[in-house]
C-alpha cells in the first residue's frame, strides 16, 4: 500500500483528504500501469510503502529518480548496506520491534530513503510506531508538524514514537520478570514445594521473557546507530540547533534503555539460575529420601534375612516369644538409624 502525506498547516494529511489532489492521485495506488500516470504532488513530504508491489515501487521510482531497496537489500546487517548514499538521497535501514500475529514479537527492518525535500519509508511490517505517529500530526495542535517540518523532522518523529513504545514494553517486561521473581523467592513456608510443572511453566515464562529481551536489545542498537549515524553527518538539516539536541535526547533515550535492557536480561539470567539451583535441590531432598530410606530398611533386612537361612539348629525359632522378639529387634534396628541421621541434622 502507498500513502502519500501532504503538510496543511500544523497537520500531515494523506492525498484522500487532500480534496485539491484527490482528483490527481488517490491515497491508495491500485496494481495498474495506470498508477505510473499519476504525478507526484509537489508538496508531498512523506510517501509511506508498506508492502509494496512492483507497480507501486516502480510509480516512485519513477517520480522521484530514487530505487527502491528490495526486502532482501534491506534484511543486510552490514553497516554500509544499512546506512548509504545514492542518488542525493541517504539510505537509512534500522530494525524496529513489533507485535505479530498470535502475541509473537519480531523485529522487521525499515528502510528510510531522505532526500532535502521527501521522505520515503520502505517497510513490510506494521510497527505501531508508524500509526502512532501518523494520529498524532494528524491532530491539530500537535506540536510535531510546523513550517520548518521537513523528512528528518518525520523520520525522527517515527523513531522517537518507536523509541516510546519500546519503553512501555520494557517498563511491561520488567513488571512480569518481577512477578516471576516474587513467585520463586517469597513462597510461603506453609506451601508445597514447586512441582515439575510448575518448574516447566516458569522456565518457559522466563525464556520467553529472555528471547524477547534479545530482540528489544536487537532493535535499540539498530536505532542507536542510525541516530549515531545522523548525529556524525553534517548536513544542514542535522546541524540545525534545535534538531542536534533532538538528535541528542534520541540517543540519550536509547542508551539508557540499552542499559536497563542490559540489566534485565543479566536479572533474566540469575533468575535462569537459581531455577536450574532449586531444580537440583528438590533432586538431591528425593535422592535423600530414597538414600535414608535404604540405610534404614538395611538392618531390618539383614535380621530378615539371618533368619530367613535354612539352619537346622536356630533355638529362638522354637521359641514363643521368638517372632515378636524379632520383630522388635528390626524396629529397632531401624530407628537407631534415623536418629542418629536426625541428631546429625541430615533430615
Amino acid at each position: 500500500m502507498l500513502t502519500i502525506y501532504l503538510r496543511k498547516g500544523d497537520l500531515l494529511v494523506t492525498t484522500a483528504a487532500d480534496q485539491e489532489n484527490m482528483a490527481v492521485l488517490p491515497s491508495s495506488m491500485p496494481d495498474s500501469d495506470a498508477a505510473c500516470a499519476h504525478i507526484l504532488p509537489s508538496d508531498a513530504l512523506w510517501i509511506d510503502l508498506l508492502n509494496p508491489s512492483r507497480q507501486e515501487e516502480k510509480y516512485v521510482e519513477e517520480q522521484t529518480g530514487i530505487p527502491i531497496p528490495t526486502r532482501e537489500d534491506m534484511g543486510e546487517i552490514e553497516e554500509s548496506n544499512r546506512f548509504y548514499s545514492e542518488n542525493g538521497a541517504q539510505f537509512l535501514t534500522a530494525p524496529f520491534l513489533h507485535i505479530g500475529h498470535g502475541e509473537h514479537r519480531i523485529v522487521s527492518p525499515v528502510t528510510f530513503i531522505m532526500t532535502d525535500k521527501l521522505l520515503i519509508s520502505v517497510r513490510y511490517a506494521e510497527p505501531k510506531a508508524f500509526a502512532l505517529y501518523a494520529s498524532r500530526t494528524s491532530k491539530s495542535g500537535n506540536g510535531l508538524v510546523n513550517n520548518r517540518t521537513n523528512s528528518l523532522c518525520i523520520m525522527l518523529g517515527i523513531v522517537e514514537a518507536n523509541i516510546n513504545r519500546l519503553a512501555d514494553f520494557v517498563e511491561n517486561i520488567s513488571e512480569k520478570i518481577d512477578n516471576a521473581s516474587h513467585r520463586i523467592y517469597h513462597r510461603q513456608a506453609n506451601m508445597r514445594p514447586m512441582s515439575t510443572q510448575n518448574f516447566r511453566e516458569i522456565l518457559n515464562e522466563i525464556g520467553s521473557h529472555g528471547t524477547f529481551l534479545s530482540r528489544m536489545r536487537e532493535s535499540l542498537s539498530g536505532l542507536r546507530r542510525l541516530l549515531v549515524y545522523l548525529t556524525a553527518n553534517t548536513s544542514a538539516k542535522t546541524q540545525a540547533k534545535d534538531t542536534r539536541s533532538w538528535l541528542k535526547s534520541l540517543e540519550r533515550d536509547t542508551q539508557s534503555l540499552e542499559n536497563y535492557v542490559d540489566f534485565l536480561s543479566n536479572k533474566i539470567n540469575f533468575l535462569l539460575d537459581t531455577i536450574v539451583g532449586l531444580i537440583s535441590v528438590e533432586q538431591n531432598a528425593i535422592i535423600k529420601i530414597f538414600s535414608v530410606a535404604a540405610v534404614g530398611f538395611m538392618p531390618p533386612t539383614l535380621i530378615a534375612s539371618i533368619y530367613g537361612m535354612n539352619f537346622s539348629f536356630m533355638p529362638e525359632l522354637s521359641e514363643k516369644w521368638g517372632y515378636p522378639a524379632a520383630l522388635i529387634v528390626m524396629i529397632i534396628s531401624a530407628l537407631i538409624p534415623l536418629y542418629y541421621f536426625r541428631k546429625k541434622g541430615w533430615l
